[in-house]
């Protein structure tokens, strides 16, 4: 008699209904694709959601969720997208020795595609690849800002505004109050709202059809990056996304 194979382990389930998701989206399609029950499919389809990496929409179709995007991102456009950006990162770092991040706007969250370690000796907890809130960024501040507040207020809607640090913005009015100020500015701050004792000043990358994509920042500590110093460090930061925004084609127009 053939020998008879072991059952599915819990994680080639989930990567087997992972990859199902590639041609359906319901529960009773989507546990015979697997040939799984489908208690057995709800419940590792329920896991899935609950780690980010399917979603559940309105009409109870799964689909891919913020993880499986920004894995897949990272290895196709999104690669590329970054490897145009690196240089005008890495001038951006050598005008002011602080740490780069050059983010992508992924679902309602900001994925990290690039990050240059600034030139001190203090090593930023976030990664490439490591998705965070827009509320609480200056990467997703300045994305955010770009949009109507209707769309803003949307978005925070559908992922709430938990604080991350004690400066987090946790109410929409103060998000919006926020926002319009960056408007004027051309320049997001954050303030210790991502991670505490940090500053950081970021501004959108747009892509050809002038919409915002993501963004790019610079990072210190509160002290290396004084209130009084901002202007200055946000004109090399806004120089470097436009440098970025002009290699992915964007091509701004002179209103003078």
């Amino acid at each position: 008699m053939p020998d008879r194979q072991p059952p599915p382990s819990a994680l080639a389930k989930g990567l087997n209904m992972l990859e199902a998701m590639m041609t359906a989206d319901r529960l009773s399609d989507l546990a015979k694709a697997t040939d799984l029950s489908v208690s057995t499919a709800h419940r590792v389809l329920g896991e899935l959601v609950a780690t980010g990496w399917a979603y559940q929409d309105a009409d109870k179709r799964y689909v891919p969720g913020r993880r499986m995007h920004a894995l897949a991102g990272l290895l196709r456009e999104d690669g590329e997208i970054g490897r145009v950006a690196r240089p005008a990162l890495e001038e951006l770092r050598r005008a002011t020795g602080m740490t780069v991040h050059f983010g992508l706007i992924k679902g309602d969250s900001v994925m990290y595609a690039a990050k240059l370690d600034g030139l001190g000796s203090y090593r930023m907890l976030s990664r490439v690849g490591g998705l965070v809130p827009l509320y609480s960024t200056s990467i997703g501040k300045a994305f955010l800002a770009t949009l109507p507040d209707a769309r803003v207020a949307e978005i925070v809607k559908r992922t709430g505004m938990r604080g991350v640090t004690d400066s987090t913005h946790t109410s929409l009015p103060s998000l919006l109050e926020d926002l319009q100020s960056t408007r004027q500015r051309g320049w997001a701050i954050d303030n210790g709202e991502n991670e505490p004792g940090l500053r950081c000043v970021g501004v959108p990358v747009l892509n050809a059809a002038g919409i915002a994509i993501g963004g790019v920042s610079v990072s210190a500590l509160e002290f290396e990056l004084p209130v009084t110093k901002l202007r200055e460090v946000a004109e090399h930061v806004v120089h470097a996304g436009r440098d970025i925004s002009d290699a992915l084609g964007h091509e701004a127009v002179d209103d003078r």
